[in-house]
């Protein structure tokens, strides 16, 4: 199963709020990436899902987005397909 990624994310790049940052303008599609929405971020190699807790002025114009990265994406993607199978 392939796995879009909607906002690149280095998940080991945490700041000063203890959660990790990326920046907004490489989301594949920023109406998705809104306070609150859970989305996948990350890279390729490990997805992970993560909650988006707020977007901030970065450096110049640049947004940061701040991700609580709540676990990888193939768990959550085995869980639920548990879920289903026992509805």
């Amino acid at each position: 199963m392939s796995i879009q990624i909607a906002l690149p994310a280095d998940v080991n790049q945490v700041d000063h709020t203890g959660f990790v940052w990326a920046y907004l303008d490489q989301a594949t599609d920023t109406a998705l990436v809104v306070p609150g929405s859970l989305i996948v971020a990350g890279d390729d190699e490990d997805p992970v899902m993560a909650r988006v807790i707020n977007i901030v002025d970065g450096a110049s114009t640049r947004k940061i987005v701040h991700l609580d990265v709540l676990g990888l994406a193939d768990e959550f993607i085995e869980a639920l397909e548990l879920a289903e199978q026992t509805v």
